[in-house]
């Protein structure tokens, strides 16, 4: 891996991770109290203080690192899925990896452009309330990650990611009962990176 391609992959956890979080804080799927106040990309954002909750986080986000590391197009998209008290699926926000950086072209050298996208991300998660029905009480969370046969191969037998649970789907796997909607959140499009967050969910009318 090249060093832009570090660089990149090491600006595209960071925003999962305060991602993540903001989902979480901001869909109520945890009480306020296990979260904690940080100022990231000049922005305020909520992280969590749970030991169990970050743990799984921390697997979720090495075996991302991992996998980039191996083979910097291995993963096509992240799925963060709610889930309600029955296993069905509520919400599901969806990142799509649509470029990680390649050459050495450096457009932003202080990162600036891409410090301004994701503090957008943040903004936009904190307003997603104004536009998502509440969600159902008791409802889970699960992280996946959609890659090809020979990354989930290689990621398996990776011991830096014996903690992450690596299962086969198929498409009509958790689909949402009733009606929902696709709605989009913000594409973050730079030099270093470049993601497209959406969710698909109960809106408000």
């Amino acid at each position: 891996m090249s060093q832009c391609q570090i660089v990149s992959t090491d600006i595209l956890l960071e925003y999962l991770e305060v991602a993540f979080h903001g989902i979480l804080y901001h869909r109520k799927i945890y009480p306020t109290e296990i979260f904690g106040r940080k100022k990231i990309y000049g922005a305020g954002v909520w992280i969590s203080e749970h030991p169990e909750v970050n743990e799984y986080l921390k697997n979720v986000l090495e075996a991302v690192r991992e996998a980039l590391t191996a083979d910097i197009t291995s993963i096509k998209r992240l799925n963060f899925i709610i889930v309600d008290s029955d296993d069905i699926l509520v919400e599901k926000f969806v990142f799509d990896l649509l470029q990680i950086q390649i050459d050495a072209t450096e457009c932003d050298p202080y990162f600036l452009k891409t410090e301004e996208s994701l503090r957008t991300v943040c903004l936009k998660l904190s307003m997603m309330d104004s536009y998502l029905k509440p969600l159902p009480e008791d409802c889970k969370f699960s992280i996946e990650l959609e890659t090809h046969e020979a990354a989930l191969v290689s990621l398996s037998e990776n011991p830096k990611c014996e903690d992450f649970p690596w299962i086969m789907r198929t498409d009509d796997e958790n689909e949402t009962s009733g009606k929902t909607s696709l709605l989009p959140i913000y594409t973050v499009k730079t030099e270093h990176l470049g993601v497209q967050l959406f969710v698909i969910g109960n809106t408000k009318d």
